[in-house]
């Protein structure tokens, strides 16, 4: 399968694997009325032998058939999909052409060796060159199903959403039950919901409603594709359909004990933390995966280079840090926005290394990312993983920080290739990676408190505050002015109105959170629920969820999301942050807290539902704002609304703090990590293993 991902969202493509041998026994009918004995039995010695995957075998009978009928286009596809087993992509490639030059373009049964060409260059990465292959079957036969499925699913990998779209659409005319299509069509709505904002496919109010449709009906067509039900389950978490959630999530978990049975990853990591897998499954999850990743390279791995570092336990100069992220460190990843001013807090005892795996969009954080790398800046979009864990090692890096993980543009094969000494996750995944090559993983003591260790492979590194770092005070201080730019009447909402806010991304929202929210604002009347408008469809769904519980549809208000330069303005006049426990506001809960704006929250077990935690901790408010269970929150919220004072005081004291509060303290934040990095360096040089650090309270 193929894992696709953009826009912080990952979706899964079935991939197709070799094609059954039906032209060869098509061929070898043809011949036993044309030919002597001899080429049949050949021909079905040569069929059998690739049945059993003696592939060398069968590869000698059909190049003996060749020399038989030289100009056998049938033959020549045999020889190809022969190579293409045997991992000869170039000689598959030149007889698949070599068999279309027989045909000539102009033959209507071209196309599909065509279409064969194109899988092989998607298979070995050609994108460009396959693309031209399934426009050139089009143009032979324009009413062919696989052209276009295959077409479509190239188009989403250029993410050219709109032609993927008219693609598959074109497929599901042509074939109604074809599940591929169907699948195809309903991941480039997901898509083009964010890409298209103001757009909606024909008969659908919502790209969004138009992909749930078209998941709903490959599930028909295919009751057991469990890979096309975790799509539709994002799907609809993302507009808070909750009609099948109980289902679903009951099939999921099903889904994921098959795999780990077979010893096999099921969901991408990042997507399984909506899925309502424990911490426990969770680790298991992404243990295949890694487990499948160190296996798909461990023959490359001893092509690369050593790293003279590894060998280096008892240098005395600087420490070499090199930080790599798949996005590029670009402006639309959460990462460079808050790490922006952390590499130019790191102390002259260290020398940096940025590996930017994405190209330059010319941002000033990218930039300023940039200029702060005194080692050295790797561009490394066009390099190979080989080539990059080569540069790893030249560069002598002594610990190597994956920032990506398993997020968008993850490129995780680059550290188990590596030859770094140590690898820590930081910053990026928001959990156990469980795999082998990453050593360490950067966290905080309420994020990862002792008694939840067993749910992480790594060993943990503990710093004192928060270990998400922000820029807050060094790019944020808008709304530090004494000039108000913006009114709540300008927001919809009414002066005396107790503006009750959750930021996250719609699919954090679970029933039983959004049952509490529910049950809040019937004990108090004067409170308004303020969402960010993700989905459009997404209000729809959520106002029919509150009118079923008794709560007005008007009292809760969509917004889209604001410019940046008011964002934090604007949302400066909610009252109370209401967190999500299935999956913990993060870059958004630092948001709120610089924005003077209190924050509850409901710890979970896994990291994704612990992050709030360290972060209230590090704004001094963990007695006030960290409850017990869904009773426990409903109550304390009501009491705040009904104690309006408590909030003005709550709001009134991170105002007049935060710039003195540990969370928003660039450097004191960055010289904890860097005193953990230090410290796994000193444990890695004593000649032990890796052991969890425990940075102490310096401040």
């Amino acid at each position: 399968r193929l894992v696709k991902g953009r826009n912080g969202m990952r979706v899964i493509v079935q991939r197709r694997g070799v094609a059954p041998m039906r032209l060869v026994a098509a061929l070898l009918v043809l011949a036993g009325a044309a030919a002597a004995g001899d080429f049949e039995r050949i021909g079905q010695q040569a069929l059998a032998d690739f049945n059993q995957q003696r592939y060398p075998s069968a590869l000698r009978g059909f190049q003996q058939l060749k020399q038989l009928q030289p100009d056998n286009h049938e033959i020549l596809v045999a020889i190809a999909q022969t190579l293409q087993a045997m991992g000869d992509m170039q000689g598959a490639l030149d007889e698949l052409q070599a068999a279309a030059g027989v045909l000539g373009h102009r033959n209507p049964k071209v196309w599909e060796i065509y279409v064969k060409i194109g899988d092989l260059l998607k298979a070995a990465g050609d994108y460009t060159q396959a693309l031209r292959a399934y426009d050139a079957a089009l143009d032979v036969s324009p009413n062919q199903v696989s052209a276009f499925t295959q077409r479509g699913i190239l188009n989403q990998e250029f993410d050219a959403y709109e032609k993927a779209e008219k693609d598959f659409e074109s497929a599901v005319q042509l074939d109604p039950t074809n599940p591929q299509a169907w699948s195809g069509l309903g991941i480039a709505w997901m898509y083009l919901e964010h890409a298209l904002p103001d757009g909606k496919p024909k008969g659908y109010d919502s790209y969004d409603e138009g992909s749930i449709f078209a998941l709903r009906r490959v599930m028909s067509l295919q009751p057991k594709d469990m890979v096309t039900l975790s799509n539709l389950v994002m799907a609809e978490n993302r507009v808070c359909d909750w009609s099948y959630k109980k289902e679903h999530e009951k099939a999921m978990k099903q889904a994921l004990r098959e795999r780990a049975s077979r010893k096999e990853n099921f969901a991408p990591p990042f997507h399984a933390f909506e899925f309502g897998y424990s911490p426990k499954e969770l680790l298991v999850n992404s243990k295949y995966l890694s487990k499948r990743i160190s296996e798909s390279v461990q023959h490359r791995r001893k092509l690369v280079p050593p790293n003279p570092a590894a060998a280096n336990l008892t240098s005395s100069h600087k420490l070499r840090i090199g930080y790599v992220n798949g996005a590029g460190f670009r402006n639309s990843t959460t990462t460079a926005r808050c790490l922006q001013s952390m590499f130019k807090h790191h102390s002259k005892t260290v020398e940096i290394f940025c590996y930017a795996l994405s190209s330059d969009d010319g941002s000033r954080e990218r930039s300023s990312i940039q200029t702060s790398c005194d080692g050295g800046w790797v561009e490394g979009s066009r390099l190979t993983d080989d080539e990059l864990a080569a540069q790893v090692s030249k560069d002598e890096i002594h610990i190597l920080v994956d920032t990506t993980g398993y997020t968008m543009k993850q490129r995780t094969e680059i550290f188990a290739l590596s030859r770094a000494p140590i690898v820590l996750s930081f910053h990026g995944f928001p959990g156990t990676m469980a795999a082998k090559f990453v050593h360490y993983l950067s966290s905080d003591r309420l994020t990862s408190p002792p008694e939840y260790q067993s749910y992480y492979t790594e060993k943990l590194a503990l710093v004192p505050y928060s270990y998400l770092i922000n820029d807050h005070k060094q790019s944020r201080q808008e709304v530090t002015s004494t000039t108000e730019q913006i009114t709540r009447t300008e927001l919809g909402f009414n002066e005396d109105d107790i503006i009750l806010a959750s930021f996250n991304q719609l699919y954090k929202i679970e029933p039983k959170i959004f049952k509490v929210w529910m049950r809040i604002m019937r004990e108090v009347p004067s409170t308004k629920l303020w969402l960010l408008n993700f989905s459009k469809a997404a209000s729809k769904y959520l106002r029919k969820e509150a009118a079923a519980a008794g709560v007005a549809k008007d009292r809760l208000v969509f917004h889209s999301k604001f410019p940046k330069d008011i964002e934090l303005l604007a949302k400066s006049h909610a009252d109370l942050f209401l967190d999500t426990p299935l999956f913990n506001a993060h870059t958004t809960g630092g948001d709120v807290l610089w924005a003077a704006i209190p924050m509850l929250s409901l710890p979970g077990e896994n990291f994704a539902q612990r992050v709030a935690s360290g972060l209230i901790r590090s704004v001094r408010m963990i007695n006030m704002s960290l409850v017990r269970d869904l009773d426990d929150y409903a109550e304390v919220v009501i009491r705040m609304c009904r104690r309006r004072r408590v909030l003005h005081d709550l709001k009134q004291q991170l105002r007049q703090e935060r710039q003195r509060l540990p969370l928003f303290a660039t450097n004191l934040l960055t010289s904890h990590v860097e005193i953990s990095m230090k410290m796994m360096w000193e444990v890695h040089a004593s000649g032990t293993k890796p052991r969890h650090v425990v940075v102490a309270d310096s401040s």
